[in-house]
């Protein structure tokens, strides 16, 4: 039987708590071979990326005029996960 794929729900804010849209978020590392598995944040900055498979994974978040970051998350088998991630502008 296949497992259930997890669902990471997720904000992306600047440091003043603002949303950032069209933030692309991406996996870059994970307990399983990744294809290139990305979603794009809307107006509001929240976005919704799959997990294959429980266990730690790697997320990368770019937006023009900020700077990458790239944070870690462990998902377990309830079928969803939750993160806040904040970027800093360029050069600040």
């Amino acid at each position: 039987m296949a497992t259930k794929p997890i669902l990471i729900f997720g904000n992306v804010k600047d440091e003043k708590g603002n949303p950032i849209a069209e933030a692309r978020v991406s996996f870059v590392g994970g307990p399983v071979p990744l294809t290139d598995i990305a979603a794009l944040t809307d107006n509001k900055g929240k976005f919704v990326i799959t997990a294959p498979t429980p266990g730690e994974y790697t997320i990368e978040v770019v937006s023009e005029g900020f700077a990458p970051c790239r944070v870690k998350i462990s998902t377990g088998d309830s079928g969803e996960s939750r993160i806040e991630i904040r970027l800093s502008r360029s050069g600040s």
